[in-house]
């Protein structure tokens, strides 16, 4: 329970933003950026020039001294910042308050920017001009100050119609100075008690996440979250790995912190001291480094988005963070789980516990203390792994392409050139045609016409066949022979595959719609 209720007001949008520019009202570094385009920003002027409801914007009133934007797209959000403590930090409305400060304040120097937006008397419209000097195109920063409104509003005197715009111009400034915002204040709370209404602020579709909540968590003694997180992802990046998650980040960073890598864990980082934060980015950031290469010789992995479950890339650096010269036994064992893990779909749905547990057997299986991970069982059944529908969106499939990839086929079953590998890949279309590598359409296996398969392998040299887990036995099988030889034989080959990079014996069932 709050110690004070949350207080409603009505307040004018005018002073709103007035109040952002003095500083009483901060917009606090944590929220995540700016993130709405100009087809966005005009819609919120319409809204307003037509008496549209805008929602609601909620204030935290607090005593906490944390870190505020002070530019947003080159617009100097507060004009003489002062530290002066309680003060309100905006919470919910940072995207619409935001845009409206931006355009009244707009500096008019550079005509290209998303603050410069007019209003076009002839039509009513919120625009941004391709060039300056139109009469009829009111810029919103001549609104506010009483000389500048009157200063814009002579150059009417030259058009054909001045009264006309003289009116437009008057509508346009009653309706900003007239409009009212519903403002709610929360007051004396601490920052641990505010954390949970980030989870609950959706109002534009874009919901905060732990990532966001942590930034408002950390912000002590000049660190910088959002700056120590960037560096970590750019230091991958220049590794040749992009698009790593900061979720990601926050969890290896937790781990390297010894907590654990659950969300109630992760909160924990905000109780540590600066000099323990910092450390724990660069042990962590040098340990996720050597995980993703150890990915790369061992699954051909070089874009993260393929790695079938993100939380793996999590394990395998906890573990380089302990053992910086494993074994080649253990080198090997790290290897044959992270393919086990990977076609059984051992961590989909894996629950709090089982986060825990993993990261404590991954932890003792560093440092020698045991010699076996989880899952331990002798075979695997891969009826799911096979018979999947192919989608690069889940697990099954992405794994299913880094076992075709690790095979490097130039060319597909249809004898299509596969462009050669490269380091680093732009775009999933650069994987479409590896991992798409089957003469079975659908799924991992899938189905395949009777009569196609000769005609598939046409021209098609042997290594391809092989690279695309197709041996020269199946092209052979006569076009008239039932589905079932086909994907019987297919399967097989993919169970082959699956054990050597697992070390486990495979099974497989055919599914009954296949079996004709």
């Amino acid at each position: 329970m709050f110690k004070k209720d949350p207080v409603p007001d009505i307040q004018r949008l005018e002073q709103l933003v007035a109040n952002i520019r003095r500083g009483e009202i901060r917009l606090p570094k944590f929220q995540r950026p700016f993130v709405w385009d100009k087809e966005d920003m005009l819609n919120l002027w319409d809204s307003i020039y037509n008496g549209y409801p805008i929602g609601s914007v909620l204030l935290w009133h607090s005593s906490e001294a944390l870190k505020s934007e002070r530019e947003i797209y080159g617009f100097s959000v507060q004009e003489s910042p002062v530290e002066v403590y309680p003060t309100n930090y905006l919470l919910d409305g940072q995207q619409r308050l935001t845009t409206v400060c931006g355009a009244l304040y707009w500096d008019g120097g550079n005509l290209d920017s998303i603050w410069a937006i007019h209003f076009d008397l002839d039509t009513e419209k919120f625009v941004y001009p391709k060039s300056i000097g139109q009469a009829n195109l009111f810029p919103l920063n001549k609104l506010l100050n009483t000389s500048d409104f009157i200063r814009q509003c002579m150059r009417f005197e030259a058009t054909s119609n001045p009264k006309k715009y003289y009116e437009a111009a008057e509508m346009l400034l009653r309706s900003v100075k007239d409009y009212k915002v519903a403002v709610v204040k929360i007051g004396d709370v601490s920052l641990d008690e505010v954390a949970p209404i980030f989870e609950r602020i959706n109002s534009t579709g874009r919901k905060l996440t732990m990532v966001d909540l942590m930034r408002a968590a950390t912000w002590k003694d000049g660190f910088d979250l959002t700056q120590y997180i960037s560096d970590f992802l750019e230091s991958l990046a220049l590794d040749g790995f992009r698009d790593v998650p900061e979720s990601i980040v926050l969890r290896g960073v937790a781990a390297a912190s010894g907590l654990g890598i659950n969300k109630a864990d992760i909160d924990g980082l905000r109780n540590l001291d600066v000099d323990a934060l910092r450390e724990s980015f660069e042990s962590s950031k040098k340990a996720t480094v050597a995980g993703l290469h150890f990915l790369n010789r061992e699954l051909g992995l070089d874009d993260f988005s393929y790695l079938p479950y993100g939380i793996q890339l999590t394990y395998v650096a906890e573990f380089f963070r302990l053992n910086s010269t494993p074994s080649g036994e253990q080198l090997t064992t790290l290897r044959e789980w992270i393919w086990t893990t990977a076609v059984t779909r051992y961590f989909s749905g894996a629950s709090t516990g089982q986060n825990s547990r993993d990261l404590a057997e991954i932890r003792a299986f560093a440092v020698g203390s045991v010699d076996a991970l989880s899952p331990t069982v002798p075979l695997l059944n891969l009826t799911d792994f096979i018979f999947d529908e192919f989608n690069l969106r889940t697990a099954s499939s992405t794994t299913f392409g880094l076992l075709l990839r690790r095979h490097k086929p130039t060319a597909d079953i249809s004898g299509r050139a596969i462009p050669a590998l490269k380091s680093q890949r732009k775009n999933r279309a650069d994987y479409a045609d590896i991992f798409s590598g089957s003469i079975f359409s659908g799924r991992n296996v899938g189905q395949v016409l009777k009569g196609q398969s000769s005609a598939n392998v046409e021209g098609v040299t042997a290594p391809d066949l092989d690279a695309n887990l197709v041996s020269e036995e199946l092209a052979a099988i006569p076009g008239g022979a039932t589905m079932s030889h086909h994907v019987r034989a297919r399967a097989q080959l993919i169970c082959n595959a699956v054990s050597r990079m697992t070390g486990k014996e495979c099974q497989f069932t055919v599914p009954g719609n296949l079996q004709i």
